[in-house]
């Protein structure tokens, strides 16, 4: 992508029935009408920073070099919060300070933080309560301009990250884990990875039963209607974390599963 035609995308809680999400993509073209806008989603549960977090972790890389990426989830809007420009090797970030951008810190090489403080890049008047549209919005539009980071405030050297639990090795061949995210087919997306849970030399989780709060789980498959049965199983998904999945149901309703649920693995 040329660099007139930079990309901004959108990731809130917004939801797509009202007025927001619309105006967020509106100030945006107003300050840059040469940048293209996606939504990545607006259905982050509503003031879920964690659930925010990982969604923009996981997704902010299939995007090109150079995209800018604001993240609002933002339940303290108004107040002291800080709104900030993280900018990593390749990708600019534009989010509250409150730990929605904490998978950024804690997985990518960070660039610089600064504190956005230059107001006239914002929209006036500036509500207190939709920075959304008239902080972050304007600013994304015009660093996709001038490609500056030091153009819009000062660095900072503290800021918020929320600590997302790591897998545990409790013996040589049991893993304990934690649900961190329920997709929206019901998949109870875990924090462990292959580091973790190796596959066999078919591509299979090499497990022999998976420990949840509602019972065990033996099934394991490459694809999810891989077999007719209903069973619970679990997968590698597209994500790069194991999943407990159910073909063509919601694993998280059949098992009663919630994000910070403890899972454990025993391996084969």
């Amino acid at each position: 992508m040329g660099e007139s035609r930079r990309c901004v995308t959108l990731t809130t809680d917004f939801g797509t029935s009202g007025p927001y999400a619309g105006s967020m993509r509106g100030a945006v073209l107003r300050a840059n009408p040469e940048v293209v806008v996606v939504d990545n989603t607006h259905e982050i549960g509503r003031g879920n920073i964690r659930e925010g977090a990982l969604v923009i972790g996981c997704s902010f890389a299939s995007f090109p070099d150079g995209t800018i990426h604001i993240v609002v989830v933002d339940p303290t809007v108004g107040s002291d919060r800080l709104p900030i420009l993280v900018s990593t090797e390749n990708h600019y970030f534009l989010a509250p300070d409150n730990g929605v951008l904490s998978y950024i810190f804690q997985h990518e090489e960070i660039y610089n933080v600064v504190e956005i403080t230059e107001d006239h890049f914002f929209n006036k008047p500036t509500s207190r309560t939709f920075h959304g549209r008239d902080i972050f919005a304007p600013v994304a539009g015009w660093l996709a301009k001038v490609q500056d980071v030091g153009r819009f405030g000062e660095p900072i050297s503290e800021y918020v990250i929320e600590r997302f639990a790591e897998p545990v090795q409790v013996k040589e061949k049991a893993w304990k884990g934690e649900i961190l995210f329920i997709d929206p087919f019901g998949n109870a997306i875990t924090n462990l990875t292959t580091d973790h849970i190796p596959g066999d030399e078919n591509g299979y989780p090499a497990v022999n039963r998976i420990l949840t709060l509602r019972g065990e789980i033996r099934q394991v498959r490459t694809f999810y209607c891989e077999r007719t049965e209903d069973e619970p199983f679990l997968i590698l998904g597209s994500l790069g974390y194991y999943e407990i999945a159910v073909n063509g149901a919601s694993a998280a309703e059949r098992l009663q599963l919630a994000p910070g649920n403890e899972v454990g693995v025993i391996l084969r």
